[in-house]
């Protein structure tokens, strides 16, 4: 929880404390006026041999969540969840290391990419990793995290909605969203438009129950991922949404980008985000660069006497 919203929680709560219509009630009752506020979503273990409907065809409007409130390595915290950058075994302790020799599940580098992601100091947990004061990630500035960083780090509950000509997916994260063109416009000639942090996505059903994104135009300042991985303004994002029943849904994500890698690789394969109630409300999680700035002063350069 960032400190904007410890300090909103506790306001709402004093304030319901002592709000003269809601005295009477008893501390049960003013609990329970919370409760359909900064929901938390149920451990995924819990989705395990559910039963749920057919899927609605053509549909991928909802509140879906893909974490719940134990993130761990589907959160990316180590990169995108295909290809941590761990070594076998590790937990992201190791650190230090100039590339990413000996991870379990390596990436197929161009020396065009190998150079790039040596210029990117990620703060971790991973191989590479740096103290907090020599990091530079661009979200530690509160820069858009951009696609597809944004999807490959804290991708937990985010909203989907459909109009006639698009699928807009809003992300609490750093309070991102992203336009999909679904009114069968062509992707842009790069030649002509400007790079954007989200890019250019146009999406299409392959069936009733695949919807597919191609997503051009990134960039090149953003990161894929949290350990620092690199992409070219050429490359090419492409999801699945795959609709696998009522409440479960799977994303696949592929990269292509020949200027930094030598073959396309899955950052994400198969996986699953779960539907959640109506009701169901997103907690606020917003970069705050003044918030940030004093995080990196006392935890970050101020703990490691480094001056940035």
């Amino acid at each position: 929880m960032n400190k904007r919203l410890a300090v909103w929680t506790v306001g709402l709560i004093i304030g319901l404390t002592f709000s003269p219509n809601l005295r009477p009630q008893t501390p049960n009752a003013a609990a329970d006026a919370t409760k359909k506020w900064n929901s938390i979503p149920p451990p995924t273990s819990s989705y395990a041999g559910k039963k749920s409907g057919p899927p609605p065809k053509r549909d991928l409007s909802g509140i879906w969540d893909a974490a719940g409130p134990a993130c761990g390595a589907v959160c990316g915290v180590s990169g995108a969840p295909e290809h941590p950058a761990l070594f076998p075994g590790g937990k992201g302790a190791e650190g230090g290391r100039l590339d990413e020799t000996g991870i379990e599940h390596p990436l197929p580098y161009t020396p065009l990419g190998l150079a790039a992601l040596k210029a990117n100091l990620p703060s971790g947990p991973g191989v590479r990793q740096v103290h907090a004061a020599l990091a530079n990630d661009p979200a530690d500035k509160c820069d858009p995290l951009g696609f597809p960083y944004m999807e490959l780090w804290e991708f937990r509950s985010v909203k989907l909605v459909q109009t006639a000509n698009q699928v807009i997916l809003f992300s609490p994260f750093y309070g991102n969203y992203r336009i999909i063109w679904t009114d069968g416009r062509d992707l842009p000639n790069m030649d002509i438009a400007a790079p954007r942090w989200n890019g250019y996505a146009v999406g299409k059903w392959v069936d009733d129950y695949t919807f597919v994104v191609d997503t051009i135009g990134l960039n090149p300042k953003s990161w894929l991922d949290h350990a620092g991985r690199p992409h070219s303004g050429d490359a090419r994002i492409t999801e699945e949404f795959h609709r696998v029943d009522q409440n479960t849904m799977e994303l696949t994500m592929t990269i292509n980008d020949p200027k930094m890698y030598t073959e396309p690789w899955k950052a994400l394969n198969k996986e699953p985000l779960h539907l959640q109630p109506a009701d169901f409300d997103i907690q606020e999680l917003l970069c705050s660069p003044a918030e940030m700035a004093e995080y990196n002063d006392q935890v970050g350069s101020g703990a490691a006497g480094v001056k940035k």
